[in-house]
């Protein structure tokens, strides 16, 4: 098997975050490096408090977290009204330490420096970017897979772009090989109610809790999670080079003859082999 892909997974764990991480860390193609958290579904300290309760679930305490930006770019807190992630981010659910939970680092930059300070990264960035856009730019990012942007136009902007807009614009003038997953990806891939009930139940404390997060998540969906699994088994997605720019608060393709960088766009997915993906890794 080729050396597992080496990540920084950038959050603001909601359910779906939670998701990918428990997924990131069962596969063995990746290996993850650190997370950090950010603000948008809920505040950052109670984003990089969950990260650090999932990954010491799942034996993985020694992963470092770090609790980055508490506002966006331009001030904004964490979302507003009820979500389907609730309160505590996790829709109630109460992940079972089997160790100590580790005390999140206050200092983003310095766990970024450290884990490039030998070699780069892959930044899977699942949260709003304001993180993200502090460190784009700077040497050690190998690529960045960002779940965010809109194929079709609905109503509200997408989350991830809409809460910090003007990071994301600057993710995208980063110079470095980006991937946008969009929110149409995003909300199409989602778990049957047989799996869900059967990971509960799975002999696997990942697989159990990926099947109780799953069980209150709005449609069963992968969410986030997807994109990770876009990481390790690129061939279950069909992708496209195009041109895309933030407008008006959205981050939507645009003409060739419109300013924007070329980015690589996930357009479709075999949702069933991303799911059995999934699936299969935390069961493991």
């Amino acid at each position: 098997m080729a050396r597992p892909t080496r990540v920084l997974l950038d959050v603001d764990t909601g359910i779906d975050d939670a998701l990918a991480i428990l997924y990131a860390t069962a596969t063995a193609r990746l290996d993850v490096a650190g997370v950090s958290a950010v603000v948008g579904n809920v505040p950052v300290h109670v984003g990089a408090r969950n990260a650090a309760t999932v990954l010491a679930a799942v034996g993985r305490a020694s992963v470092p977290v770090a609790a980055g930006a508490a506002a966006s770019t331009e001030g904004r807190g964490p979302r507003i009204g009820p979500t389907n992630h609730g309160p505590d981010g996790l829709g109630g659910v109460n992940p079972r330490p089997a160790s100590r939970v580790r005390e999140p680092d206050p200092d983003v930059l310095g766990l970024f420096e450290a884990l490039t300070s030998d070699r780069p990264i892959t930044v899977a960035a699942c949260a709003p970017l304001t993180n993200v856009s502090r460190y784009a730019s700077r040497r050690g990012v190998e690529r960045i897979v960002m779940v965010g942007g809109e194929l079709v136009v609905e109503h509200e902007p997408e989350f991830n772009v809409g809460q910090d807009p003007a990071a994301a614009a600057a993710v995208l003038e980063a110079g470095v090989p980006i991937t946008v997953y969009p929110i149409d990806l995003f909300e199409t891939v989602a778990v049957s109610p047989g799996l869900v009930a059967r990971l509960q139940n799975a002999p696997a404390p990942a697989a159990r809790l990926a099947g109780e997060l799953l069980n209150v998540r709005r449609g069963h969906m992968l969410g986030d999670a997807g994109a990770l699994v876009f990481l390790t088994h690129p061939e279950l997605f069909e992708v496209t080079r195009s041109r895309m720019a933030v407008v008006d608060r959205r981050l939507l393709r645009v003409g060739h003859s419109q300013a924007g960088p070329l980015v690589d766009v996930v357009t479709a997915a075999d949702g069933p082999a991303v799911v059995e993906a999934f699936a299969d890794a935390v069961q493991r």
